[in-house]
């Protein structure tokens, strides 16, 4: 039986922020406790739908309006310049930052398919009220983008130039295993404007890492030690250059909170996006740590409460997502249709881990561009991004 101390190859630094309060920072975090280790069922609608009333409908979909009369740029929107004139909405929202960090880890704010946005209303609206949830919206470096579209693309014409360029995660109808999306934002936002119909696939499901961790730091803590070392190869898309290499772990910690951010995509390649031959395959024990918990996320998890016109709200450090595959009808793509955003709150925000702080931080670097596009015109380049999941 492996002991709880990691492996000497492990960096310290990569694994515990400035401030944890560990005598000894190269061993795992004690089992975590809180109403963010929750277990399928225990996680119900109840305790993460917050409805918004007629009125409050209302107050954002006016916020829309004056942000449209005002002229004001997408990439500008933010609590000042979408004003909701309702402070117990604000303050509403605001309460959703405090759930999604120290809370459950989930929420879902339902009510806004009643405000009938057309497609530019639903992005600033989307933006709008975000805001007031996390103030800061990440953008992909790779592909300047902020707010993505999450569709089926496979039925796109393929542009010449784009024939070798393989179509991301998000613009597929695959189903996705559980992940996290790598240093792409702390929190993941997902406005649904359109769910794909009744029995047309594309299920939502979410599991609690921490519940994940508890359970191997019992039954098999090595898969930890696995997770914790910071060599695994992760293969890096750049646009119109060869791949890089990065290593670096996929479990860290802060102040005794386990931070996952374990992807199969850039460690594996997908069936539309290969990977390159040059790239280091990944190790028997790092293949044993993905598969354990892929079955201990099918073993834990809940299918999320999903009605069109839901934001959805799950913290990505210690709540992994998936998604069944999902089709259109009659040989046409499918409408499912969720609009993305990778959002933090420097109010709430957790510490991150020293040798990594620039990876956690980089989608949230200052002065660089915004794009937060109404409809979807390029899944193959600059709206798919480096790294980008559905």
């Amino acid at each position: 039986m492996s002991t709880h101390t990691l492996s000497p190859k492990s960096s310290n630094e990569s694994l515990q922020s400035t401030s944890s309060t560990f005598s000894f920072p190269d061993k795992l975090s004690p089992a975590v406790t809180g109403p963010m280790v929750w277990k399928g069922d225990e996680l119900n609608p109840a305790k993460y739908v917050v409805e918004l009333s007629k009125d409050e409908i209302r107050d954002v979909r006016a916020a829309v309006i004056k942000v449209k009369i005002a002229g004001t740029p997408r990439s500008e929107i933010n609590q000042e310049t979408f004003d909701l004139g309702n402070p117990e909405l604000a303050h509403k929202l605001s309460l959703i930052s405090k759930e999604i960090h120290q809370g459950r880890g989930v929420a879902v704010l339902r009510g806004l398919d009643a405000a009938n946005f057309n497609d530019e209303e639903a992005v600033i609206a989307f933006a709008g009220v975000c805001s007031y949830i996390c103030l800061e919206r990440a953008t992909d470096s790779y592909a300047n983008q902020t707010l993505s579209h999450v569709r089926d693309a496979t039925k796109d014409v393929v542009p010449r130039w784009a024939k070798d360029i393989g179509l991301a995660g998000s613009k597929i109808t695959a189903a996705m295993d559980f992940h996290s999306d790598r240093f792409s934002g702390d929190i993941l936002a997902l406005h649904v404007r359109n769910d794909g119909g009744k029995d047309a696939g594309g299920e939502q499901f979410i599991v609690s890492f921490w519940t994940i961790y508890n359970e191997l730091l019992e039954k098999d803590p090595e898969v930890l030690e696995t997770m914790a070392e910071a060599n695994w190869p992760f293969e890096l898309k750049q646009k119109d250059r060869a791949p890089y290499l990065e290593l670096g772990p996929t479990l860290f910690f802060s102040n005794g909170k386990p931070i996952c951010q374990l992807v199969k995509a850039p460690l594996l390649g997908t069936p539309l996006i290969h990977r390159d031959p040059t790239m280091p395959v990944v190790t028997k024990k790092q293949m044993h740590a993905m598969h354990a918990v892929e079955e201990l996320a099918k073993r834990f998890c809940t299918k999320l409460d999903r009605q069109q016109g839901d934001i959805q709200f799950v913290n990505n450090l210690s709540i992994m997502h998936a998604r069944g595959a999902y089709r259109g009808n009659n040989g046409k793509p499918s409408t499912r249709h969720l609009l993305r955003m990778f959002l933090r709150d420097p109010a709430n925000a957790w510490g991150k881990p020293v040798r990594f702080r620039n990876n956690f931080d980089d989608p949230f670097a200052v002065g660089r561009p915004q794009n937060l596009p109404v409809l979807d015109s390029d899944p193959w380049r600059l709206i798919s991004g480096r790294e980008s999941h559905g």
